[in-house]
Protein backbone atom coordinates (compact mmCIF):
# COMPACT_ATOMS: atom_id res chain seq x y z
CA UNK A 1 0.00 0.00 0.00
CA UNK A 2 2.56 2.47 1.31
CA UNK A 3 4.35 1.43 -2.30
CA UNK A 4 1.45 1.97 -4.16
CA UNK A 5 0.68 5.45 -2.40
CA UNK A 6 4.56 6.84 -3.31
CA UNK A 7 4.08 5.91 -6.82
CA UNK A 8 0.93 7.73 -7.02
CA UNK A 9 3.14 10.88 -5.33
CA UNK A 10 5.34 10.53 -8.50
CA UNK A 11 2.58 9.85 -11.11
CA UNK A 12 0.95 13.25 -9.90
CA UNK A 13 3.91 14.74 -9.97
CA UNK A 14 5.14 13.73 -13.71
CA UNK A 15 1.64 14.42 -15.27
CA UNK A 16 -0.17 17.04 -13.02
CA UNK A 17 2.72 19.23 -11.31
CA UNK A 18 0.53 21.85 -10.26
CA UNK A 19 -1.98 19.81 -7.77
CA UNK A 20 1.17 18.03 -6.49
CA UNK A 21 2.48 21.26 -5.72
CA UNK A 22 -0.78 22.06 -3.73
CA UNK A 23 -0.76 18.41 -2.36
CA UNK A 24 2.47 19.04 -0.92
CA UNK A 25 2.03 22.90 0.10
CA UNK A 26 -1.05 21.64 2.25
CA UNK A 27 0.80 18.92 3.74
CA UNK A 28 4.32 21.22 4.22
CA UNK A 29 5.72 20.23 7.64
CA UNK A 30 3.80 17.74 8.62
CA UNK A 31 3.79 13.79 9.37
CA UNK A 32 0.43 11.86 8.84
CA UNK A 33 0.55 8.31 10.12
CA UNK A 34 -1.80 5.83 8.03
CA UNK A 35 -2.75 2.16 9.04
CA UNK A 36 -4.64 0.44 5.80
CA UNK A 37 -5.30 -2.86 7.95
CA UNK A 38 -2.01 -4.02 9.45
CA UNK A 39 0.60 -2.08 7.38
CA UNK A 40 1.64 1.58 9.26
CA UNK A 41 3.02 4.17 7.06
CA UNK A 42 3.61 7.72 6.98
CA UNK A 43 3.47 10.46 4.63
CA UNK A 44 6.00 14.01 5.39
CA UNK A 45 6.37 16.61 3.26
CA UNK A 46 9.25 18.61 4.81
CA UNK A 47 9.85 21.28 2.24
CA UNK A 48 9.30 19.34 -0.62
CA UNK A 49 7.69 16.44 -1.73
CA UNK A 50 5.78 14.56 0.12
CA UNK A 51 7.42 10.86 0.77
CA UNK A 52 6.20 7.87 2.14
CA UNK A 53 8.01 5.70 4.33
CA UNK A 54 7.61 2.82 7.21
CA UNK A 55 6.23 4.32 10.12
CA UNK A 56 8.64 3.70 13.27
CA UNK A 57 6.62 2.64 16.66
CA UNK A 58 6.60 5.87 18.20
CA UNK A 59 5.37 7.92 15.03
CA UNK A 60 1.97 7.16 14.93
CA UNK A 61 0.72 8.82 18.41
CA UNK A 62 3.19 11.88 17.26
CA UNK A 63 2.06 12.69 14.03
CA UNK A 64 -0.21 15.75 13.23
CA UNK A 65 -2.79 13.62 11.56
CA UNK A 66 -4.08 10.03 12.04
CA UNK A 67 -5.86 7.88 9.73
CA UNK A 68 -7.06 4.28 9.78
CA UNK A 69 -8.92 2.20 7.77
CA UNK A 70 -9.18 -0.84 5.30
CA UNK A 71 -8.79 -1.29 1.69
CA UNK A 72 -12.58 -2.14 1.92
CA UNK A 73 -13.53 1.10 3.02
CA UNK A 74 -11.02 3.43 0.88
CA UNK A 75 -12.80 1.22 -2.09
CA UNK A 76 -16.06 1.93 -0.98
CA UNK A 77 -15.37 5.25 -0.99
CA UNK A 78 -13.72 5.70 -4.26
CA UNK A 79 -16.77 3.83 -5.71
CA UNK A 80 -19.32 5.95 -3.82
CA UNK A 81 -20.67 3.67 -1.77
CA UNK A 82 -20.37 6.20 0.69
CA UNK A 83 -19.00 9.07 1.23
CA UNK A 84 -15.78 9.54 3.10
CA UNK A 85 -17.95 11.51 6.02
CA UNK A 86 -20.17 8.52 6.27
CA UNK A 87 -17.28 6.16 6.20
CA UNK A 88 -15.87 8.48 8.83
CA UNK A 89 -19.39 8.34 10.81
CA UNK A 90 -19.20 4.94 10.72
CA UNK A 91 -16.08 3.89 11.93
CA UNK A 92 -14.53 2.57 9.02
CA UNK A 93 -12.24 5.41 8.08
CA UNK A 94 -10.83 6.80 11.60
CA UNK A 95 -9.12 10.55 11.47
CA UNK A 96 -7.52 11.88 14.63
CA UNK A 97 -5.35 15.46 14.71
CA UNK A 98 -5.97 19.02 15.60
CA UNK A 99 -8.73 20.50 13.67
CA UNK A 100 -6.54 23.08 11.87
CA UNK A 101 -4.26 20.04 10.90
CA UNK A 102 -7.61 17.53 9.90
CA UNK A 103 -8.56 20.67 7.40
CA UNK A 104 -5.02 20.99 5.60
CA UNK A 105 -5.17 16.85 5.77
CA UNK A 106 -8.52 17.38 3.60
CA UNK A 107 -7.47 19.97 1.35
CA UNK A 108 -4.19 17.66 0.48
CA UNK A 109 -6.50 14.73 -0.05
CA UNK A 110 -8.80 17.27 -2.42
CA UNK A 111 -6.19 18.22 -4.43
CA UNK A 112 -4.49 14.52 -4.69
CA UNK A 113 -8.19 13.29 -5.77
CA UNK A 114 -8.94 16.39 -8.33
CA UNK A 115 -5.12 15.68 -9.76
CA UNK A 116 -5.84 11.66 -9.97
CA UNK A 117 -8.95 11.93 -11.75
CA UNK A 118 -7.09 13.98 -14.39
CA UNK A 119 -3.62 11.88 -14.56
CA UNK A 120 -3.41 9.31 -17.43
CA UNK A 121 -1.70 6.56 -15.26
CA UNK A 122 -4.05 6.69 -12.12
CA UNK A 123 -6.71 3.92 -13.89
CA UNK A 124 -3.94 1.69 -13.64
CA UNK A 125 -2.50 2.30 -10.06
CA UNK A 126 -5.93 2.33 -8.97
CA UNK A 127 -6.66 -1.41 -10.80
CA UNK A 128 -3.48 -2.28 -8.83
CA UNK A 129 -5.25 -1.01 -5.58
CA UNK A 130 -7.87 -3.21 -6.69
CA UNK A 131 -5.85 -6.21 -6.64
CA UNK A 132 -5.06 -5.54 -3.25
CA UNK A 133 -8.11 -5.23 -1.23
CA UNK A 134 -9.90 -8.57 0.52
Amino acid sequence: MARLLAESFAALAAELPEAHERMSARLAGRAVAIRVDGERFVVEADGGAPQVRAARADEEEAAAVRVAASRRAILDVLDARRSLAEAVLADEVEVVGALERLVEAREALLAYVHGAVRCPSFPALLERFRRLAP
